[in-house]
């Protein structure tokens, strides 16, 4: 899902503290349907590792650009990467209490692994997180 992928981007961004402005998303379709895709990069005025703010600009690249195929893989990148500690802080927006809500999910998923606090749309039908949290590099651990 478009979600969890851009859960583990923020998560690893803030891991080694870094904040994004260019966001890309690449669509791959299943060669059933005609194979293809898309990659669209979307850079933002202030840089990022929230997941609900990159989430955000990914869903507006897949509405602009799909097709309506089936997608066969996904990617979400985050680069043009700034140190937090450099990062100018928005003075009409004040994201103080995402940043310690992000901080706490990360703290929790470090201490008891990366399926102990997972979104809700994880648990549905198409939810990989789960599933993907029992395997190392894509296969079963």
């Amino acid at each position: 899902m478009l979600l969890e992928q851009t859960e583990e981007v923020c998560r690893r961004a803030r891991e080694v503290k870094m904040n994004g402005r260019t966001i890309t998303l690449g669509i791959g379709y299943s060669d059933d349907v005609g194979g293809g895709g898309f990659s669209k990069a979307r850079t933002i005025d202030t840089p990022t590792n929230l997941t609900h703010k990159v989430f955000q600009v990914c869903k507006d690249l897949f509405f602009e650009n799909d097709c309506r195929r089936a997608v066969r893989n996904i990617h979400v990148g985050l680069t043009n990467l700034v140190s937090e500690e450099i990062t100018q802080l928005d003075l009409f927006e004040d994201d103080t209490k995402d940043r310690q809500l992000a901080s706490a999910m990360d703290a929790i998923r470090k201490k008891f692994g990366t399926a102990a606090v997972t979104w809700a749309r994880s648990r549905t039908e198409g939810g990989t997180a789960i599933e993907r949290a029992a395997k190392v590099g894509g296969h079963k651990a």
